[in-house]
């Protein structure tokens, strides 16, 4: 384990190396788009470090198939301050509105011959080139937000005005299926809009409409007879896993299988489950282990089997402290089972459920000897009790000689 957080150490510090080793300029383009226009640019990969290097060159993104580079390798040598790159931009006839986006990659390119046991790694550095396509006459802009108010959650729609003219009227309606897969439907208040104007629409719908778990919600936002849509998850309350069930009995000194429940609480599917286990006897820790993963469909219960190894714990109660994970960043709370270690003898009566009825018969018995004591204790009184009057009466009624 400490071998692999050095070799990750230094294969992080040899990265940020590269980066300081190799550098982009500029950082990014910005085009305006301009109809029927064509963009030149150059972009230099400078050598920081002054060392043999080779560069590989391509494009990614959206707008990828309108943009070329002079050449798909550069090679530079340790005297080599700098090399220039051509890039050429064609844009067709109909550009998106608002920003578009292509990436153009350089990513050093690595001599892997005899490099078996060396640890490497590459610089990959993007250029940005962000085109600004037009806006046309009517254009809104949307945006859609959630806010728990309480027993209320607020839908807000976020509409902003990016064209050359004035809206008149616009308004946002939202699609969302409840706990019951039952449509709701709600609308806020219609307005209007100026130029470069950003307003708020928002309307509100009772929490318990929903169950823990993720709805996605359609917002769609009419404005004077066109509409644009947003779809977005609304989470309610957070993911959850429960542990329902874990065995009470092991047999000790011995290698036990044992079954625990895990309960997934959401609606959605739930990947990649496992439990941390830690086991501990008069408050000191013995052993930890930790369950295999599983994934859990929604709001289903799925039972986990496998194996302790109880083979150098003795009989007695121990704790086992769990900790549910899942999607490899989410822990619940820890939860505490007590668990007793037993004979073979004393396990086979568990099993048989004979132990709870041995206890039982154990308290009746201790019960019954305590009310014939009590009984006893209560004849030998009355009987003392009627010889004392007895005898009593036998002295004040005696005749006198």
């Amino acid at each position: 384990m400490k071998q692999k957080i050095i070799v990750g150490i230094f294969v992080l510090l040899l990265t940020l190396q590269l980066v300081d080793a190799v550098g982009i300029r500029p950082a990014k383009t910005n085009l305006i788009f301009e109809e029927g226009k064509d963009y030149s640019k150059t972009i230099w990969v400078v050598n920081n470090e002054q060392r043999d290097l080779t560069v590989s060159i391509y494009v990614e993104g959206e707008m990828k198939e309108y943009v070329s580079v002079s050449q798909k390798t550069v090679t530079l040598r340790s005297d080599d301050d700098s090399k220039e790159i051509g890039v050429e931009v064609h844009l067709p006839e109909n550009v998106p509105a608002g920003t578009s986006t292509a990436n153009i990659v350089f990513e050093e390119t690595l001599d892997e011959a005899g490099s078996e046991n060396v640890v490497s790694s590459k610089v990959v550095l993007k250029h940005k080139v962000l085109i600004e396509g037009p806006y046309p006459d009517k254009y809104v802009k949307a945006k859609l937000n959630f806010q728990e108010q309480g027993n209320l959650i607020s839908f807000v729609s976020e509409v902003e005005n990016l064209g050359k003219e004035e809206v008149e009227s616009v308004k946002t309606t939202f699609y969302v299926n409840d706990k019951k897969q039952e449509l709701q439907t709600l609308e806020t208040e219609e307005t209007s809009l100026g130029k470069k104007e950003n307003k708020l629409l928002s309307t509100k719908i009772a929490k318990d409409v929903f169950e823990q778990g993720e709805f996605e919600v359609s917002a769609v936002t009419t404005y004077d007879d066109q509409k644009v849509e947003v779809v977005k998850k609304l989470l309610v309350g957070k993911p959850r896993v429960e542990m329902t069930y874990f065995d009470k009995y092991f047999i000790a000194n011995k290698i036990n299988q044992y079954s625990m429940d895990l309960l997934n609480k959401w609606n959605q599917q739930i990947k990649n489950v496992y439990v941390d286990v830690e086991v501990s006897k008069d408050n000191q820790k013995i052993d930890q282990f930790r369950t295999k993963s599983v994934d859990l469909d929604a709001e289903t219960m799925k039972r986990i089997s496998d194996y302790f190894d109880a083979r150098d714990k003795d009989e007695g109660k121990y704790v086992f402290k769990m900790i549910v994970n899942f999607w490899n960043n989410i822990q619940m709370d820890q939860e505490e089972f007590q668990v007793e270690l037993l004979t073979e003898d004393q396990f086979e009566e568990v099993s048989k459920g004979n132990i709870n009825a041995a206890v039982v018969g154990k308290a009746s018995s201790e019960g019954s000897s305590f009310s014939g004591g009590l009984i006893a204790i209560i004849i030998v009184g009355l009987l003392a009790l009627i010889s004392m009057i007895f005898v009593g009466y036998r002295y004040f009624t005696r005749e006198e000689i």
